[in-house]
């Protein structure tokens, strides 16, 4: 392992904890609205400090599998580094993607394998108290988010790269929001539904996103990802409909209750994520939406919690 590297500079990178957001967030959604009709404030914070290890977890061996198949290293290798550089400083070095940590000697294949059975077992042993609480039903939707999250890059599956990435990753989100509402309210409730829609759509988007900066090193993989079966042009009109469904969404939720208004103030980042992906003259012009999609799914998702905590604070008044 390179010593050039300092401990907290390899922890940062192997765990990649900034990129547990959407995850946790995403639970969040479902916590909050299921706390408008139940107040087991206990299992609120267990869910999502679970999905706070799942998505370590998740993050981690979807690391270790594409260092195996080669994928990361491949697409790595096909980065201008004086372009990377640049990206780097005009984006966020925190958040640009610098290489495969396995792939960079960061971490042992071996080390990397410890690692996700510390975090597997930390995972499990935070769900028992919400096994308990919640029942077999539990089971069943944590069987289902495992299978989702880990085989998207996992043999012998690997949905990412199959062609089921996206929707792979709106089932997924989704149903960390919504699971997590029902795990807690036991019952189904539509506005709960249209709240983990909106969450997994604007994740995918992330996703969608990400998949552009990797668009020739997907094709020499032969991944068949929405980005190399249409193309970006045609992926950017995509995105457009997109956002308009969302939108859509949201104004449905406006329905239920006119706090969810709110979620309309994340337009400008749709707007300026479109037109950096409509500027071709911008050598960023596929870089800067990653930015632009983070701020989107971040700030929907904390706005969906204002909007939630207005509604309880209100039947109070």
């Amino acid at each position: 392992m390179n010593e050039r590297y300092s401990l907290g500079y390899k922890v940062k990178n192997v765990l990649r904890v900034i990129y547990t957001l959407p995850f946790v967030l995403a639970s969040v959604t479902g916590v909050a609205f299921a706390l408008t009709i139940d107040q087991q404030w206990l299992i609120a914070i267990l869910i999502p400090l679970d999905v706070f290890f799942l998505a370590l977890f998740v993050n981690l061996s979807n690391d270790y599998y594409d260092h195996k198949s080669g994928s990361d290293q491949e697409r790595f290798e096909m980065i201008d580094q004086s372009f990377a550089e640049e990206v780097s400083h005009k984006v966020s070095r925190t958040l640009y993607w610098q290489g495969n940590s396995f792939d960079r000697g960061l971490i042992s294949e071996k080390a990397g394998k410890v690692l996700l059975v510390g975090i597997a077992t930390t995972a499990v042993l935070l769900a028992i108290p919400i096994l308990l609480y919640g029942g077999w039903i539990v089971l069943v939707l944590g069987a289902i988010a495992f299978f989702l999250s880990f085989f998207y890059t996992a043999p012998p599956l690997r949905l990412g790269a199959r062609g089921f990435g996206e929707l792979d990753v709106f089932l997924s989100f989704a149903m960390m929001s919504f699971f997590s509402f029902y795990v807690i309210a036991q019952e189904f409730n539509l506005e709960a539904l249209l709240i983990a829609f909106t969450v997994g759509i604007n994740v995918m988007l992330m996703r969608i996103i990400d998949e552009m900066s990797g668009l020739e090193a997907h094709k020499k993989a032969g991944e068949k990802d929405l980005v190399v079966r249409f193309g970006i042009d045609k992926v950017t009109s995509i995105i457009i409909g997109i956002l308009v469904a969302m939108y859509a969404l949201c104004a449905m939720l406006v329905a239920y209750n006119i706090t969810f208004l709110l979620l309309f103030l994340t337009l400008p980042f749709s707007i300026n994520m479109v037109r950096h992906l409509r500027d071709k003259q911008d050598k960023f012009h596929i870089i800067k939406p990653v930015l632009d999609v983070l701020k989107l799914a971040t700030m929907h998702a904390v706005l969906v919690v204002i909007a939630l905590s207005m509604q309880s604070a209100l039947t109070f008044v």
